[in-house]
């Protein structure tokens, strides 16, 4: 399963590739274009249940993981017809794919497809959100599968979308200015001009049955597997189908240095040598039910995201850890890469 019009028109030589590479390991593989305007889901599980797919494959970044991790389950729940999701992800930061050992890009296909080939699983919770108005209405529910959150991340994200459909528009800009260039100006940029802009809020959020107050806080990350935007890991001790889910709570920017020093995944910098910085050092509470209440200072609009997608903005938001709710095919060696 692809999308056949991603990359700059690059994506059928990719799938053309993969198909061939499928074919050679014995897969007899069949491909499976992803449709407009959300219509991807409902058609790949109506495939999903003639019963004759032995595993679904998706190929591309987080989105297109989302949509065919949406559509086995929505098959399942129908008619009780279950298959794997094997991966040969393509995006820039593939949080899923590099927790359990697999990277992305054209030049990892051949290894992603022997994994894919191996056929080992590993279960994967998912997560399922719930945004809410000020009178309590349910506005927007969706399911995510590596994290979702608010604060200055999501609003880093909902800049990058914007100036990667601008970018895409230039030609000459579109084969230089893209991936993780535009994510790190984004990040930059938003970093900047957050510190000026009335971005932190007060949160009270309750993690089963604890409840806790914040204040100035500046981004919350509920998450589900081990790395986070391909680079940071908030705890170690994380692991993806325990039941619970990992709740990151960020507060200026001391705070955000600590994160970003001392979560790098391949950072030697220790919770000692933080603490020698003047760095707080980083408790992450987990759970299974998490409710997020969110006062904004000054009013700001404070962005939400799911797997790196933009989601409803909202005031309260209840997510809920739906306990090996999805399987995933991974290496057998598997560890965060």
């Amino acid at each position: 399963m692809a999308n056949p019009t991603a990359r700059s028109g690059k994506a059928k030589r990719y799938i053309d590739d993969a198909m061939a590479v499928l074919d050679d390991a014995g897969l007899f593989p069949e491909f499976f274009a992803t449709l407009p305007a959300g219509a991807t889901v409902a058609a790949l599980a109506s495939r999903i249940e003639r019963e004759d797919a032995a595993r679904i494959v998706y190929m591309g970044g987080d989105g297109t993981f989302a949509e065919a991790a949406k559509a086995i389950i929505l098959a399942r729940e129908r008619t009780g017809i279950d298959v794997p999701l094997g991966m040969l992800p393509m995006g820039t930061a593939n949080d899923q794919g590099r927790s359990f050992g697999i990277t992305s890009g054209v030049r990892a296909m051949r290894r992603n497809v022997e994994v894919v080939a191996a056929g080992v699983e590993q279960w994967l919770d998912v997560g399922r959100i719930e945004a809410f108005d000020a009178a309590g209405e349910a506005v927007a529910k969706d399911l995510w599968f590596d994290s979702c959150g608010m604060g200055l991340s999501a609003r880093v994200l909902a800049k990058r979308n914007r100036e990667r459909e601008w970018v895409e528009k230039v030609p000459v800009l579109r084969a230089l200015y893209r991936d993780k260039l535009v994510y790190t100006s984004a990040t930059l940029r938003t970093l900047v001009f957050g510190a000026f802009g009335g971005a932190n809020f007060d949160a009270e959020i309750t993690i089963d049955d604890a409840s806790a107050q914040f204040e100035s806080v500046t981004d919350i990350m509920v998450q589900g597997t081990i790395v986070y935007a391909g680079d940071w890991i908030f705890d170690p001790t994380a692991k993806p189908d325990d039941g619970k889910f990992e709740v990151v709570v960020l507060r200026g920017h001391a705070d955000w240095a600590a994160a970003a020093l001392g979560g790098h995944k391949r950072n030697p910098v220790t919770g000692d040598d933080l603490a020698v910085m003047g760095l707080p050092r980083r408790e992450v509470p987990r759970g299974r039910l998490i409710d997020i209440r969110i006062t904004p200072s000054r009013r700001a609009r404070i962005d939400a995201q799911i797997d790196g997608e933009e989601f409803v903005t909202a005031g309260h938001y209840r997510i809920e850890n739906l306990f090996h709710y999805l399987r995933i095919i991974v290496p057998e060696d598997s560890h965060w890469v």
